[in-house]
């Protein structure tokens, strides 16, 4: 008999059971739960609690977190003519204890990992010799108290929160970070099941691919678990076995597309005698078409059947996926500048350009597929290749690594330990060894997944904020990172590269942090330093930076009910969570912007979202143009999981802000940017902060020119140097620089000396050759050298591609009142806006949401030059609205914010 499996969905609630004081009306109270789901989304949905992530309510539900919630539903365990019944839980978050009947058969501390627990001694008879419906209840203990008796046992654990996230298996970000809200959860996140079965059922099936002379391989990594003696509630007349000796047959087929678009199929089989619980079927598939990350070729995917049988041939479990051939590797062998840290595929060295994802939801078990769709498909869109998975969140479902071998977004997957010292004894040893190793199974039939990476940031803040100390001789985690995870790795999946930590150097005799050695995490810029500083290294792989901006108008209007809103509004400031975040995002516009009074919250919010994408464009464009030098980075970060201010490209209602738009031009395969000659002369350790302010994390230690495609021209921002006085720049000479990872190909570069009325003072057209590399252009003095740092641009144009150089402070510059044409076109649900510039026309930026909460444009800040024009496509605004999408502040460019 084939295994079954029952989910149980329906049919739950959810009872305070103990802890904390709690509101009037929760005592008492038995509320439908949602299952999969935690306890806040009931508590929400019944009026129990306001949602946390508005206004200031974040406080008021700190309760939760501190309470125990009892779940239950009736559950069926009658056997229906197997040998086994299962109750299987694919998530529990995070401290339960589970019961049947009234007899516990489990308990849990982990929410990172699978369980399963036999029902079938639960599975009593009644008189009538029918087995009954029996109460399921699963009992969350608040992670609180469970934090509390590890604390007591392992001493303190030093790291940059007031949170006992280290002392529990659980989503550390759930107790908040430097862009997180507080909300300690609980409840059954993943799905709970009945599953009955016979004879034997697949315990694991790790599928490992590679590619050998343009054959694809896979090697299946099969381990079964046998009925055993029958229970009591599987004593039937029909259960006339164990499962205990049989010989069993295990059948893994391949099939798919060929070259010419033929189906192909291809499969291998083996059998387990009755001493053997695991073997390795492969399957080898003849001109395998490779899968490729996205922007080096395309992602065929493979459908692949194992099926666990009887010699006779009846199916007894089945598991079906997709995978992909590739080969992948990591190379950090050492050359004359340091270590290197070049992710290859198929024998190809990628460009990655990546970004950092987070929980896309403090209440995590509300993400599904189609809010992974939304936010997977936009990260492709803007040219992302690499999504690293930060290890303060969770290992992600089954849907969110699907979904990347669909869009050939490839995965650096962290283990789940992110900026703190974490115990090395009982309980959370034992833990973390379970943990490791069902996710590293669980994971490894995703092709997109590259690189396992053992913590974030612990090594390098033990080192720079003197751990030690307060340590003393206890373990911090090192020997997770160093021995333990490198071995289950090692052991589970070979075919994966693995790294230390990030930031890593490659050795424990180097700082963790080291430039020149593998990856980097860059955060002087944003804490202490403005983001010209990002121009004074070149680091081997960036794997965190960032600059902070607000989220989109919307989205913050939303969430803070403040009237009005000013910039030190109480709501404004508790959606902020960095340490002196608001301080230093005053202190990033000011030299660039000049001061902002609190006030002008308009004029604040345009220039802090133009400032995040000036400073992201200044770290890629240089790190980008020293290739391969430098062979990737990885921004900080992609998305967020409540409305706050913090450095993602997408806000936590999927909205884009500026910076989204800036990426796509940062991360195109052919980047055209200007630069200063030399610009890497000066080398840094990247180490954030100093020694006389030592960082208590990465980004709040303080931790640590734009463009977009209009109809055939990128109009943007564009380069811009930031400086202290216009006699600095004006005799500093400058290039073009084109980052190209196509290879071949001839073009022109045409650049421009321009008066801030638009007028051409000196002109060049430059030819440009476009090998997969990088190509700089030298230009003549008469365009590569201002005279008058605040009435002059410096703009190159390369076919479709722009870049524009600002030689001095935006503040500096004497900006002429920006003139030109705007009218609006519908076209059913579309309304395009179309510009027309008279004069120069620095950073124009259309905010549909301002008129409408649907209201959504396909590109950010625009510059045009006179007689130049764009076209703004817009979404999600009404008739009656359309004429508002002309009137400032919805439509504003620069010289207006500054007055």
């Amino acid at each position: 008999m084939t295994l079954e499996r029952e989910e149980l969905r329906d049919d739950w609630t959810v009872t305070l059971a103990g802890g904390t004081a709690a509101p009037d009306g929760v005592a008492g109270r038995t509320v439908p739960a949602t299952v999969p789901g935690q306890v806040h989304t009931d508590l929400e949905r019944e009026g129990l609690l306001a949602d946390p992530t508005s206004d200031r309510n974040e406080g008021a539900g700190r309760w939760v977190g501190r309470s125990d919630w009892l779940y239950r539903r009736s559950v069926d365990v009658d056997p229906r003519g197997h040998e086994r019944v299962d109750l299987v839980c694919d998530g529990l978050d995070t401290v339960a204890e589970v019961s049947l009947g009234g007899v516990v058969i489990g308990t849990t501390r982990n929410m990172h990992r699978r369980y399963r627990f036999d029902a079938r001694d639960q599975s009593g008879r009644d008189d009538g010799g029918q087995a009954g419906p029996k109460d399921l209840e699963i009992l969350f203990e608040s992670p609180y108290r469970e934090a509390g008796r590890v604390a007591a046992r392992a001493g303190s654990m030093p790291g940059p929160y007031d949170e006992p996230f280290p002392y529990v298996r659980k989503m550390a970000s759930n107790f908040g970070w430097d862009w997180g809200l507080t909300a300690v959860t609980s409840g059954p996140w993943r799905p709970v099941a009945i599953e009955r079965w016979s004879t034997a059922r697949l315990r694991e099936v790790r599928p490992l691919v590679d590619v050998e002379a343009g054959e694809g391989v896979l090697d299946a990594h099969v381990t079964v678990e046998r009925s055993g003696p029958a229970g009591d509630g599987a004593s039937t007349a029909d259960l006339d076995h164990d499962g205990e000796d049989d010989d069993l047959v295990l059948v893994v087929t391949v099939s798919g597309e060929d070259a010419e678009g033929a189906t192909t199929r291809q499969r291998s089989r083996a059998q387990l005698t009755a001493k053997d619980d695991e073997t390795v079927v492969t399957v080898r598939v003849p001109d395998a078409r490779r899968w490729w990350p996205r922007g080096y070729g395309e992602q065929p995917l493979y459908d692949v059947v194992v099926e666990l049988q009887t010699v006779e041939g009846e199916v007894l479990d089945r598991d079906v996926f997709r995978t992909g051939f590739r080969s992948a590797r990591i190379d950090t062998a050492a050359d004359t500048i340091g270590k290197p840290f070049g992710v290859h595929v198929n024998g190809t060295l990628v460009d990655v350009r990546g970004v950092n994802w987070i929980p896309d939801d403090v209440i995590v078990s509300r993400v599904d597929r189609g809010r992974y769709a939304d936010r997977l498909h936009a990260a492709a869109a803007l040219g992302v290749n690499l999504v690293r998975v930060w290890g303060g969140g969770v290992y992600e479902s089954r849907d969110f690594y699907e979904l990347c071998d669909e869009l050939g977004l490839l995965v650096w997957q962290d283990f789940a330990f992110a900026c703190s010292a974490y115990p090395e004894t009982e309980p959370i040893r034992s833990e973390v060894v379970a943990e490791a190793r069902d996710n590293v199974a669980r994971l490894s039939r995703h092709p997109s997944l590259v690189v396992w990476n053992g913590n974030n940031e612990n090594i390098w803040l033990h080192d720079a904020d003197g751990w030690a100390e307060e340590l003393g001789d206890r373990g911090w985690g090192l020997d997770y990172y160093l021995d333990l995870l490198p071995t289950i790795v090692d052991a589970v999946d070979p075919s994966r590269f693995y790294t230390v930590g990030s930031p890593w150097s490659g050795d424990e005799a180097l700082p963790a942090n080291d430039v020149d050695h593998e990856t980097h995490h860059s955060w002087e810029a944003w804490n202490r330093l403005p983001d010209s500083a990002y121009r004074e290294s070149v680091p081997r792989f960036v794997s965190e930076f960032g600059w902070q901006a607000p989220p989109a108008w919307r989205t913050l209007r939303d969430a803070v009910t403040d009237d009005p809103l000013h910039v030190d509004s109480p709501g404004v400031v508790h959606h902020q969570k960095a340490d002196d975040g608001m301080g230093k995002l005053a202190r990033g516009i000011e030299p660039r912007f000049g001061a902002v009074a609190p006030s002008a919250f308009d004029e604040w919010h345009y220039l802090t979202q133009l400032q995040q994408t000036r400073a992201i464009a200044t770290g890629v464009e240089h790190w980008r143009t020293h290739w391969p030098r430098n062979t990737g980075v990885v921004l900080w970060q992609l998305n967020d999981l409540w409305p706050v201010c913090s450095w993602s490209a997408i806000d936590s209602a999927g909205r884009l802000k500026p910076l989204a738009h800036e990426v796509r031009r940062l991360y195109d395969d052919v980047l055209l940017t200007i630069r200063p000659v030399a610009s890497a002369a000066s080398r840094r350790d990247g180490r954030p902060g100093g020694a006389d302010q030592p960082p208590t994390s990465a980004r709040d230690d303080g931790s640590a020119g734009s463009g977009d495609t209009a109809d055939t021209l990128s109009l943007g921002s564009g380069s811009t140097a930031l400086g202290t006085s216009p006699g600095a720049f004006g005799s500093s000479p400058i290039e073009v620089a084109v980052r190209s990872t196509r290879a071949g190909g001839d073009s022109v570069v045409r650049v421009r000396r321009i008066t801030l009325d638009g007028a051409v003072l000196a002109e060049a057209t430059l030819p440009v050759h476009l090998s997969a590399g990088v190509a700089v252009v030298a230009l003549p003095e008469a365009v590569g050298i201002v005279d008058d740092p605040t009435r002059e641009l410096v703009v190159a144009d390369m076919g479709e591609r722009r870049a524009v150089w600002t030689p001095a402070p935006d503040r500096e510059m004497r900006w002429a009142p920006a003139r030109f044409h705007a009218r609006t076109e519908v076209d059913g649900g579309l309304v395009r806006v179309v510009v027309e510039a008279e004069t120069v026309v620095r950073d124009l930026l259309l905010q549909p949401d301002r008129v409408a909460p649907e209201g959504a444009v396909d590109r950010g800040f625009v510059t045009l030059l006179p007689g130049e024009r764009a076209v703004f496509r817009v979404r999600g605004v009404p008739g009656e609205a359309v004429g508002r999408l002309l009137e400032q502040p919805v439509l504003w460019s620069l010289d207006a914010v500054l007055g």
